[in-house]
């Protein structure tokens, strides 16, 4: 084991030499340097100095510093390098992706990504994903009263299930199911976007694109920070973060964590519950609290061997939780958007575990990564009123912990990094195994009174369904680029899944829970089903110099067929097929010379094919299968601008046009039992806005030579859409105004910020099925404010 890793040590080629320096000529300490697509780095010392052993005469070093913009240098081969960095309020910073899963410049990459860097992300206080709908066009996040129970929708393509549609990806760990979000948002260093299907590369549910996350790693730089915010409706928001060097150039250290509490904003009243209570009259619902930590350590073996260890906990938790509660319909909502109307105050506990180790070989013109994950999900919930009562429920108490949803993955992966070769490459094979307890088939559902005795059950019963998932799969792909000359690119790429699923289930009726017994009515059925799909990718692009890029692509995304995990009659089919979405794409970007204005532009259409919904299979059973297809189209533009020193304009737009075809639902009059076949062709997509709009306004400037104050504006405006798949539940355009204002002096900041100043009311949640009379609905926030009081060393 000692030779293999002597050998895998190699030699360094290169020193390099440097010095970074602002406009004024004075050194810059403490500021970063990083080699790209490398585990190369270092910080430079009180004078500005700093020396890095590289393994090619050709690199692209990566120079950042607080308070300046980051600037990328190709270095070939001078035994020198000085760097002038400017302020960030004088020029925007370069901006590097891994979209492709290699460090790359954003303006040079064929694709359409949206990139929220730290600086952005504070500015835009996003703590949450729902802080990116209108940053990003076309991005919707559409909550189910809680963080962890949400929708995303990009360009339209969302789901009705627990598999989602967008792929979210925090450090490596891809979330496989809806349960896993909701992860709190501190010590960010991006957020990438992209943007439409991306099932070439990050595979399952990234039919309308990826989510990808990434924290702050440790560094040769000792450095932290502690905050503490405070706000409206009973906000906390503490967080603490530290990172520092262990053995210089060898071994690191990381850590951050958080809490943040908050009280709900509705009002309860119990004249319209579904069993009156007015004991409750008053009290608040929707309350939330999350523990959060992060923990990072990273390994230089050599300069060219690394591992790193990332590990996430949160636990959320409320005793007035808004989890799947909601209010009548959207007229009283919209009347009184503070209220709602529950008979029972519900609970609701999960605890999520993230674990990933990367080990990085940088070899002489690539990079060989290993990635382990495993994901850990435990959820109890208990007097759920969704209408009725809800409880989670496993083998003899009423909301127990259900058994832990896990995830184990690897992904063997290798990527060229030589920049002078015309030919780039990326391909890897991946393997997962999911052990899944989905929530909403793991419950004890408690029957009033009127209902046991409709159902000729003993009053006091609960009817109890059970569901464990057993999911494995296996992929491998490739994507091959290759410069054919005067700035042209053309690019492949193909990816091969291939997914096992078995589900073990029982009916409704089979196990009833009386008196703290189960009795079993029938025995638990266990169904199995494959799936296959290719995700090819095709792409030309045209980069005549640095500052520009002109692309046309085509995508093609895949979301996971499944399994029907409940008994249905003999004949019908308990497995429906995958999801598949075909994007077409064409995109320019810019950046002028100055880097005082960048721009990206985007026009799409995407054919959404075999769409997974609930539809009537036999006599009173409803099942989902493959029902219709859908398109979207639209238009989304990106800009950033600093006409002046110190004040900074940001832009997004996003058109979509969308519409179902060949969708016809089939449903049922309960009380003549006659069948009911809806065609909703020519309808909107659900979720899906017309249009979203966003405006930032940001200027600072010093009161003195050490107080800096910086005021920024937002507005946020989203067109209307329909939450339900029949265009009659809607949602009309809003628009949401934030302000902020931030002085800093030294190494401390104090903010004052206000959300949603008007206190616009609007949805965070509505139903998407109309059919069946449901139309429950959630508000979302009013208006918020608070501050924040942070120190950084």
């Amino acid at each position: 084991m000692l030779a293999f890793i002597s050998f895998l040590t190699g030699a360094a080629q290169t020193v390099l030499k440097g010095t970074v320096k602002d406009a004024k000529n004075k050194p810059i300490a403490l500021a970063n340097i990083k080699v790209l697509n490398s585990s190369l780095g270092t910080a430079t010392n009180s004078k500005g100095e700093f020396l890095l052993e590289i393994n090619s005469k050709v690199e692209t070093i990566v120079i950042s510093a607080l308070g300046f913009a980051t600037q990328t240098v190709v270095f070939e081969g001078d035994s020198e390098l000085t760097v002038i960095l400017l302020e960030e309020t004088t020029v925007l910073g370069d901006v590097v992706v891994s979209a492709r899963k290699r460090e790359e410049a954003l303006v040079t990459s064929p694709i359409s990504v949206s990139s929220l860097d730290s600086k952005t992300i504070e500015d835009t206080q996003t703590w949450d994903l729902g802080g990116l709908t209108a940053i990003v066009p076309n991005y919707l996040y559409q909550e189910s009263g809680v963080p962890f129970q949400a929708i995303q929708s990009i360009r339209g393509i969302q789901v009705f299930s627990e598999n989602p549609a967008v792929a979210t990806y925090i450090d490596d760990v891809n979330q496989l199911d809806i349960l896993a979000n909701g992860f709190a948002l501190t010590d960010i260093e991006r957020i990438e976007v992209l943007r439409g299907p991306q099932g070439t590369l990050f595979g399952r549910n990234a039919m309308g694109g990826v989510i990808n996350i990434t924290t702050k790693q440790p560094t040769n730089t000792t450095e932290g920070f502690a905050e503490i915010g405070f706000g409206n409706l009973g906000l906390n928001r503490h967080s603490i973060a530290l990172k520092t060097p262990l053995i210089k150039d060898r071994l690191f250290f990381g850590f951050s964590g958080l809490f943040q509490n908050r009280n709900g904003y509705w009002e309860n009243d119990a004249s319209l519950a579904f069993v009156p209570n007015p004991s409750l009259d008053g009290e608040t619902v929707g309350d939330f609290r999350n523990l959060y930590g992060n923990l990072s350590l990273k390994w230089l073996a050599s300069e060219k061997l690394a591992f790193s260890l990332n590990v996430k906990s949160q636990k959320d938790w409320s005793d007035a939780t808004g989890f799947f509660v909601s209010q009548p319909n959207e007229e009283i909502a919209f009347e009184n958007p503070d209220k709602i109307y529950l008979s029972r105050l519900g609970s609701h506990n999960r605890n999520i575990v993230n674990t990933a180790l990367v080990g990085k070989y940088y070899g002489k013109n690539y990079t060989l990564s290993f990635i382990a994950t495993y994901q850990n999900i435990v959820l109890a919930f208990e007097d759920i009123d969704f209408p009725g009562f809800f409880h989670s429920f496993v083998d003899d108490e009423i909301g127990e912990k259900l058994p832990p949803q896990e995830v184990w993955s690897q992904e063997i992966r290798i990527n060229s990094t030589d920049a002078d070769s015309k030919w780039q490459y990326t391909g890897g094979i991946f393997g997962f195994s999911q052990k899944a307890f989905e929530p909403s088939t793991n419950l004890a559902q408690e029957l009033t009174d009127g209902e046991a005795d409709f159902l000729q059950l003993p009053r006091g019963s609960n009817i109890i369904f059970r569901n464990e998932g057993l999911n494995q799969g296996f992929a491998a792909f490739g994507e091959l680029s290759i410069a054919i000359g005067n700035g042209f690119e053309l690019t492949g790429g193909l990816r091969y899944d291939f997914e096992e699923r078995e589900a073990t289930f029982n009916g409704f009726g089979d196990l009833i829970f009386l008196d703290d017994e189960l009795i079993e009515n029938a025995q638990e059925v266990t169904e199995k089903g494959s799936y296959s799909a290719l995700s090819p990718k095709l792409a030309f692009s045209f980069t005549p110099n640095n500052y520009s890029n002109l692309y046309v692509s085509y995508n093609r995304g895949f979301r996971a067929g499944g399994i029907n995990a409940q008994r249905l009659p003999e004949g019908i089919d308990q497995t429906f097929d995958p999801e598949y979405s075909n994007n077409f794409e064409l995109g320019y970007k810019l950046n002028s010379m100055d880097n005082r204005f960048r721009l990206g532009a985007t026009a799409f259409y995407i054919d959404w094919t075999d769409l997974q919904f609930f539809n009537l299979v036999a006599l009173s059973t409803f099942a989902r299968e493959n029902v219709g297809d859908a398109t979207s189209m639209g238009l989304e533009l990106e800009t950033s601008l600093i006409p002046v020193n110190g004040l900074e304009l940001d832009a997004s737009f996003g058109y979509n046009y969308t519409e179902y075809e060949d969708f016809v639902l089939v449903r049922q009059d309960f009380v003549s039992g006659e069948e009911i076949r809806t065609d909703i062709s020519g309808n909107s997509l659900s979720n899906a806005p017309e249009y979203t709009l966003f405006l930032g306004a940001q200027y600072g400037t010093r009161i003195s030579s050490e107080l800096r104050a910086t005021v920024r504006g937002e507005l946020r405006s989203i067109g209307n859409y329909f939450t339900d798949i029949q265009n009659t539940l809607e949602q009309p355009s809003y628009n949401l105004v934030n302000a902020r204002i931030s002085f800093e002096y030294k190494n401390y900041q104090l903010i004052f910020w206000g959300q949603n100043l008007t206190d616009e009311t609007y949805l965070a949640f509505g139903n998407a099925d109309t059919s069946f009379g449901s139309r429950n609905v959630r508000t979302a926030a009013p208006l918020t404010f608070g501050s924040t009081l942070s120190y950084r060393f």
